[in-house]
C-alpha cells in the first residue's frame, strides 16, 4: 500500500554504490527507516540532495507494517530552505538538533502535536534573523516536554532561560562559556532521561562556533 505523508529527515546512510538508507520522522507513521535504490542514477525521479538532515518532504511510501525497512516510492521538497543551508551557524544547529531527533524519537507511531512542534522548529530556524545563537537552548527546553521530562528551572540554571521562545531569543544575553556551559547542563539532563543517549558528535563544533 502507498502512504502519502509529510516527513523530517533524520539523516542518511549511504548503501553500496547507488542506494540510500534514510531515517525519517513521519507525519502519520512516526519514525520509519526507508529504502531507495538507484537515486544516484542519472534516470532516478529523486535526488540524493533531497535527504539532508531537517530537509521537510513531501513522501510516498511503499508502507507495510512491522516491516523494519520501508521502501520510498517517491518525493518531493516540502518547504524549500531559505537560509540553512547557506548560513554556516544555522546549518551547525539544524545538524545538532537532528542528532537529537535521531536519539529521541522512537516511536513507529503518528504525533500530531510533536510533528508540528518540529516543523515550526525547523521553519523558525529558516526564518530567524535575531538571537540564532541562542536557538538550539530554547529548543532543547521545549522539546523535553513532548519526551515526557518538562525541564523546570533551577538555581543552576538561569531563569530567563526557560522563558525563551523562538521569537524572543534575543532576551537571553549570554557570553559564549555560559552558553556552552548550559548547553552542556541541558544535554546532561536529556542523558538522564533518554536511554542510550550517549555523546553527540555535532556538539563540539556547535561548541566552538559561537565565539565572542
Amino acid at each position: 500500500m502507498i502512504s502519502a505523508t509529510r516527513a523530517i529527515v533524520l539523516n542518511h546512510l549511504r548503501y553500496g554504490d547507488n542506494s540510500l538508507i534514510i531515517n525519517l520522522y513521519t507525519e502519520s507513521m512516526g519514525r520509519q527507516v526507508v529504502f531507495v535504490r538507484g537515486i544516484f542514477s542519472k534516470k532516478s525521479a529523486m535526488r540524493a540532495a533531497l535527504f539532508q538532515p531537517l530537509h521537510l518532504v513531501e513522501t510516498d511510501l511503499y508502507y507495510r507494517a512491522n516491516r523494519q525497512l520501508q521502501r520510498l516510492s517517491n518525493a518531493r521538497m516540502y518547504y524549500q530552505f531559505q537560509t540553512i543551508p547557506f548560513d554556516p551557524v544555522k546549518n551547525c544547529i539544524a545538524l545538532f538538533i537532528a542528532e537529537i531527533l535521531c536519539k529521541t524519537l522512537k516511536e513507529e507511531e503518528a504525533n500530531a502535536e510533536l510533528f508540528e512542534f518540529l516543523l515550526h522548529t525547523i521553519q523558525a530556524l529558516d526564518l530567524n534573523d535575531h538571537g540564532t545563537a541562542n536557538f538550539h537552548l530554547a529548543f532543547l527546553v521545549h522539546y523535553s516536554r513532548y519526551l515526557g521530562f518538562y525541564l523546570k528551572y533551577d538555581h543552576l540554571m538561569l531563569p530567563q532561560l526557560f522563558k525563551l521562545s523562538f521569537d524572543n531569543l534575543n532576551n537571553l544575553q549570554i557570553n559564549h562559556q555560559q552558553r556552552n556551559y548550559f548547553t552542556e547542563y541541558l544535554l546532561g539532563y536529556y542523558s538522564t532521561h533518554v536511554a542510550n543517549f550517549g555523546k553527540l558528535k555535532s556538539f563540539p563544533v556547535l561548541r566552538n562556533i559561537f565565539q565572542d
